[in-house]
């Protein structure tokens, strides 16, 4: 099992890849330019609530199947 850490989405245990952890300024997340709907807010564990972010892929898998 994946350790959960701050670059690992919640779903899925991947890297997250969230630019708000790599310190840089002037550069924003990919998540930033998102929209997460509260139905994908509801799929994060609750001890994960605020900790994580959803990775790209995830969000895109649940946008596919929403269409």
């Amino acid at each position: 099992m994946t350790e959960v850490t701050a670059s690992n989405c919640p779903l899925c245990s991947n890297d997250n890849e969230c630019g708000n952890l790599t310190n840089k300024l002037n550069e924003n997340c990919w998540c930033s330019k998102e929209y997460f709907s509260k139905e994908v807010l509801e799929m994060i564990p609750t001890d994960q609530l605020g900790k994580s972010c959803v990775c790209k892929d995830c969000l895109d898998k649940y946008n596919n199947l929403k269409t």
